[in-house]
């Protein structure tokens, strides 16, 4: 079997002060019952998550799908800088603002800069013009930013949480979905 998650990173590559914005979403998330309040061995990583609780159901496109009965359940907070890819899903295309030219194609050295942490910006390989990495146009969406949370094996969520979680976060958000 495999696993899918969901991440809802921020539009920022740095994101003021992720650790006390990550405190007070997952404060939030807690007081709405959508998870449990403590560390829990609920995710693929060694630090713990914070698993499933009963409000998640609340902010699910599919509330039936909610996997209370699965180990690998439960939300991961990163609070550093990391690549919020799909996973088996791929890659289709990555357009660049200023030629147009779709780069997925090409070899995918010019994210280097960005994961390196030397820029938050990327070269197209194209047109040699440098540009803030979220200008682009990825399709499958994937995220670049120290602050990001994933939900391990949860269904899609409602329109109107995507938008209270960026309301929460104050900035725009991507949501990343990765099959592994």
């Amino acid at each position: 079997m495999s696993d899918n998650s969901i991440s809802i990173v921020s539009r920022l590559s740095e994101h003021p002060d992720p650790i006390k914005r990550a405190r007070d979403v997952l404060e939030w998330l807690v007081a709405r019952d959508i998870v449990k309040p403590e560390l829990s061995d609920c995710i693929l990583g060694a630090e713990g998550g914070y698993g499933v609780s009963a409000g998640a159901a609340a902010v699910t496109e599919n509330p039936e799908f909610v996997p209370d009965y699965l180990t690998v359940n439960g939300l991961e907070i990163i609070t550093q800088r990391q690549v919020f890819h799909t996973g088996e899903l791929g890659m289709e295309e990555v357009i660049c603002p200023h030629c147009g030219v779709n780069v997925a194609e090409d070899n995918w050295d010019f994210l280097d800069e960005w994961g390196g942490n030397i820029s938050n910006n990327i070269t197209c390989p194209t047109c040699n013009n440098i540009s803030e990495i979220h200008t682009y146009q990825f399709s499958r969406v994937w995220g670049f930013s120290n602050l990001g949370f994933t939900f391990w094996n949860w269904p899609s969520f409602t329109e109107a949480f995507i938008n209270e979680f960026q309301q929460k976060l104050g900035v725009g958000v991507d949501v990343v979905y990765c099959r592994i």
